[in-house]
């Protein structure tokens, strides 16, 4: 039979086993952070990864923590910091514009000294998830290869709900089509009134459980931060007839029996929400409005639902981060105080197709900075998962709608050997 001091010795000897493992393991790589850290180079530990706790007695002690005291090396933003090195090399022996290196000089930096540049604190949406939200879109077939086709290669690529409104079909965008809306300016009235009937009945033949929350509407020029926007719904209630907004202005709305009153509007180049249940209190009112009330010859769409909204006695809620034009035009407009107080700007509008790909790629870069800075592994790993799964979607579909210019003739050997001759 095992004596009590055999299984004491046991013991002691199998703790001090597993203590030397843990040494051998642990001290090393606490050692090799502390010289990585102390010559300014930041690395994610297998302790802040973990976030193990290690509890000796009533003393608990984090590495975290210990790791957490090493003087603190300020985290880079990866497009504004460093401005002067080549962070990858020439994927091809012959120059190109497109390369990181030369496209970063000439359309992203620029930015740096423009918007606002948030680098830690990175909070996620509490109230709304971005399948809560259906986005509808305004554009026109003059705008397919350009605009649309830029909203829908960037921000919207990353979309799980939304709406493009047109009148003309197309077999490459998923066009939401207005029969006999038009193609002009006059027809974003009946593409917005009567689009948001057709949006309605397609919503009602949804489970309720599928049914979206919001809805945001914008322009194919407006450029989107989706993850930035949804914090405005944040403590709001989808089922109370709520409409959301920004860069507002007031109009003198057409009133019944000849009547007027004035209104808040939204800007609907910036974009605004509304909640389910004003979609749904709008639906009896739509066909009327826009074929009796409104002006036949007025195409602000925007400001004629706001009215229609208003007489309902739904007034409008203002939020922050609104832009209603591109970020250097909005920066010289409100001055560099006003535009940089909130960090985290929802969208910005009369933005051409060649800057929509450039502040997607900006912004892309900020919204990873600020989860690795935050060392946010969890959403980081979320966020390329989803980033890299909507790139190739978007691939397959650049693959089937897009020509490739004609091939040349062969050129003959004998004919430049000649002409060098």
């Amino acid at each position: 039979m095992t004596s009590l001091k055999q299984v004491q010795s046991k013991s002691r000897k199998q703790c001090s086993v597993i203590f030397c493992f843990c040494a051998f393991i642990f001290v090393p790589l606490l050692i090799g952070s502390i010289i990585y850290q102390s010559r300014g180079i930041k690395i994610p530990t297998i302790f802040s990864s973990i976030n193990a706790t290690f509890s000796f007695g009533n003393v608990t002690n984090s590495p975290t923590k210990i790791i957490a005291t090493i003087p603190h090396i300020p985290s880079e933003s990866f497009i504004c910091d460093k401005r002067n090195i080549r962070r990858f090399p020439v994927s091809s022996t012959t120059p190109t514009n497109d390369s990181f290196d030369v496209y970063r000089k000439s359309s992203l930096e620029k930015y740096c000294d423009i918007v606002p540049i948030p680098r830690y604190n990175w909070s996620s949406p509490k109230s709304y998830t971005e399948n809560d939200i259906a986005f509808i879109i305004f554009t026109a077939a003059a705008f397919f290869h350009t605009r649309t086709t830029a909203a829908r290669d960037t921000w919207v690529s990353r979309i799980t709900n939304y709406y493009f409104l047109s009148a003309t079909p197309y077999p490459y965008l998923p066009i939401t089509v207005v029969p006999g809306a038009g193609e002009d300016k006059l027809s974003n009235m009946k593409k917005l009134f009567y689009g948001l009937q057709i949006i309605y009945k397609q919503q009602m033949n949804l489970s309720p459980d599928k049914q979206q929350k919001w809805f945001y509407i914008a322009g194919c020029d407006t450029f989107i931060l989706p993850h930035h926007l949804l914090k405005r719904l944040h403590g709001l209630d989808y089922r109370q007839p709520i409409r959301i907004g920004g860069h507002w202005g007031q109009y003198i709305c057409p009133g019944p029996n000849g009547t007027k009153f004035e209104v808040e509007f939204p800007s609907g180049g910036a974009g605004f929400f509304f909640s389910k249940k004003l979609l749904e209190i709008l639906q009896p009112h739509l066909t009327n409005y826009v074929e009796n009330v409104w002006p036949h010859n007025s195409e602000i769409s925007d400001v004629a639902l706001s009215c229609l909204s208003h007489q309902l006695g739904v007034p409008l809620t203002k939020q922050v981060g609104f832009w209603a034009h591109s970020p250097a035009f909005t920066l010289n407009e409100n001055g560099r105080a006003k535009f940089l107080k909130e960090p985290e700007p929802n969208d910005f509008h009369y933005i051409k197709p060649d800057e929509m790909y450039a502040l997607d790629e900006f912004y892309i870069y900020q919204h990873m900075d600020r989860l690795i800075n935050d060392q946010n592994w969890i959403e980081f790993t979320q966020f390329m998962r989803h980033f890299v799964a909507s790139h190739y979607e978007l691939l397959r579909k650049k693959r089937r709608e897009c020509t490739l210019p004609t091939i040349e003739a062969e050129v003959k050997l004998n004919k430049m050997i000649n002409k060098i001759a």
